[in-house]
């Protein structure tokens, strides 16, 4: 058997255990990693820098990239991922969940900020043993073995190199340096003699994936352009097709994008609105799509809904599971099948229900256990706060929490920031005969004098109170402790405090607020982008919220985003 540091002494490629701290070109520069960083790229990009649009193609002028890492490391899932498309696969290896967990980076909604991404001694042990069982495994699989090293009928020092040369472009999502073709077929001719249980060529097939799964060019996404055009660095073909299909697909690029990289046609914004176009059409798509707003609406914690089977003895018993594949299938019809928009998501009256999720909203009619389409009541429902999933999650066992849905609403739908509460708050308080849930919060949260006061009276509670209209299991309702439920609130919105009498003006409000549709477009450039929101993002940022608020579907502004100056572009700041 291989020893563990063999193919470490080869390649002198794999991973440090400080990995995560790669800060500039170094090592992994230009010329090491066989990017093409500049050539004639956007030699005519904004030839007059004081008009709004530039000749280059890639929008207005003023729309420039952040600073951002140079090798942003993938994602478990990315990883997980681009290995299933680089073995060609039928289904993912599952040896991503032996990975060492990131840690969760507070402030920053997503999964993949690449500046906290780090690859530490346990990681990359990780990532050495899933490398040795995914080599082993594809050794001793002829049919892995005929699809990524086919058989063409050439001799085998000709077969092996062409492995090399391809896969090895394919792993790496660029080609191959000559130094590094030398590099790997030397360690493919070693194959034979470091195992003694698999026979030559497959031994040397075997010998390379170790080396190349291990490689910092495999593990992280490497862009080494260096050429300042016009004030920004333009990427080259190979980078913006990992860029792209990182962002769309959330794996390595198809044969399609690879040939666009190959043939130099992603430098022109037009080839990469195609190839998105493309990609948008892929059922990979639809599951990148599902994931950002999986993360954006803390869609996993649906599963924890409980309502007390005390105070709703008829509430299904998985019912956090069920409202997870009505947000899945919601997300998917609204926005693949009707072309949809942020201003769709948050009013539509469409819904998929089962016969249990139909009883919770009080729907009349036949319904079985396969969830179908449905149309809610307009005057009880608007689009993804108004369902299930949101409003069970966000509840006690007992009662609507409108702290937490108010802090949501807040946070990550206006983008409003909420200081972390005090740590000796006291729980919720059980209303007593004569309140109702609100009363009780308000008795909670709103003494004149505490330090509760100001944000609960301003920001939280009048974001929480419209959906008192809603109990634990999500289900509407008009009284609650034979009182009238009050769901009125003045709401404060990028146009002003807005008077809203519940749930539905609150979501018909926002749905006009022009800071609404800022916080959707500035979480999606975070999760293109893979780093936190900065200022300078903002021209951008504001762009593509003025054209949300105009309708613009949620696939047209993935587009936009692609083929955004920032997104094609490295800042300039990084050669200085």
């Amino acid at each position: 058997m291989l020893q563990r540091h063999a193919v470490v002494g080869v390649m002198g490629l794999a991973l440090t255990t400080s990995a995560g701290c790669y800060s500039g070109v170094g090592e992994f520069g230009k010329d090491d990693a066989g990017l093409d960083g500049g050539d004639d790229a956007g030699e005519d990009a904004g030839e007059d820098a004081g008009e709004d649009v530039g000749d280059d193609g890639l929008g207005p002028v003023d729309e420039l990239p952040a600073d951002s890492t140079r090798f942003a490391r993938l994602t478990h899932q990315q990883w997980e991922n681009t290995v299933q498309d680089l073995l060609m696969l039928d289904e993912p290896t599952g040896l991503s969940s032996e990975l060492r967990a990131d840690p969760f980076v507070g402030g920053f909604v997503f999964d993949n900020n690449a500046s906290s991404l780090e690859v530490d001694q346990a990681l990359w042990s990780g990532y050495q043993r899933a490398a040795v069982e995914l080599a082993e495994m594809v050794a001793n699989d002829p049919t892995i073995i005929a699809n990524i090293a086919p058989d063409t009928g050439a001799d085998e020092d000709t077969r092996a190199h062409d492995f090399v040369t391809n896969f090895g472009a394919r792993a790496f999502r660029r080609p191959l340096t000559d130094i590094e073709v030398a590099d790997y077929t030397a360690l493919f001719d070693r194959g034979p003699e470091l195992y003694e249980d698999t026979a030559g060529f497959e031994a040397g097939v075997r010998l390379v994936l170790e080396g190349m799964l291990q490689s910092p060019h495999f593990i992280y996404r490497v862009e080494s352009s260096d050429e300042i055009v016009e004030g920004v660095i333009p990427l080259g073909s190979w980078e913006i097709a990992a860029r792209l299909s990182y962002f769309l697909w959330n794996s390595m690029p198809d044969d399609d994008l690879f040939a666009a990289a190959a043939s130099d046609e992603l430098r022109d914004p037009e080839a990469v609105r195609a190839q998105a176009l493309r990609m948008l059409e892929s059922p990979r798509a639809e599951r990148v799509v599902e994931h950002f707003h999986h993360q954006l609406l803390q869609v996993d914690k649906f599963a924890s809904a409980d309502p007390s089977p005390a105070f709703y003895p008829e509430a299904p018993e998985d019912l956090g599971m069920l409202a997870i594949e009505e947000h899945q299938q919601f997300l998917r019809h609204t926005v693949f099948d009707r072309d949809g928009s942020w201003r769709d998501l948050l009013t539509s009256t469409e819904t998929f229900v089962n016969d249990e999720l139909a009883a919770v909203y009080g729907l009349e009619g036949t319904f079985g256990p396969d969830f179908g389409l449905v149309e809610l009541p307009a005057s009880e429902r608007r689009g993804l706060f108004t369902q299930i999933g949101f409003l069970a999650a966000n509840s006690t066992s007992v009662n609507p929490d409108p702290i937490h849905r108010g802090v949501f609403m807040a946070k990550h739908v206006s983008c409003i920031p909420i200081a972390a509460p005090p740590d000796d708050i006291p729980a919720l308080p059980v209303p007593d005969p004569t309140q109702t849930n609100r009363e009780a919060i308000v008795a909670l949260t709103e003494v004149e004098g505490s330090e509760c006061v100001a944000c609960h009276s301003q920001l939280i509670n009048p974001y929480g109170f419209p959906f008192e209209s809603y109990d634990s299991t999500g289900a509407f309702r008009t009284m609650d402790n034979g009182k009238t439920v009050d769901a009125a609130a003045t709401v404060a919105l990028s146009t002003g405090p807005t008077t809203v009498n519940n749930a539905l003006d609150l979501i018909d409000a926002m749905a006009e607020d022009p800071g609404v549709h800022h916080c959707y477009a500035e979480h999606w450039l975070e999760f293109a982008m893979a780093r936190p929101y900065e200022e300078i993002d903002e021209p951008l940022t504001e762009r593509l919220a003025t054209e949300s608020l105009e309708d613009l579907g949620v696939k047209e502004l993935l587009v936009e985003l692609a083929v955004s100056r920032p997104f094609l572009t490295r800042s300039a700041q990084e050669m200085q």
